[in-house]
């Protein structure tokens, strides 16, 4: 959804939660992977090779 470039409020609404839970979930993961903004994070993701997503 982030790749789209959704808005938190659409996402929000698109997974049927609040915004601030969208925002309190996207500052985790900024936090984590050291990204500050969207476009940054979407970039990250697209950077790893898809078996590298699918790994549990």
């Amino acid at each position: 959804m982030l790749a789209e470039g959704l808005r938190r409020s659409q996402i929000a609404d698109r997974l049927t939660i609040s915004g601030t839970t969208v925002a309190f979930h996207l500052r985790n993961i900024f936090a984590k992977t050291g990204v500050q903004r969207q476009a940054e994070l979407v970039a990250l993701i697209l950077s790893v090779p898809l078996a590298q997503h699918c790994e549990m």
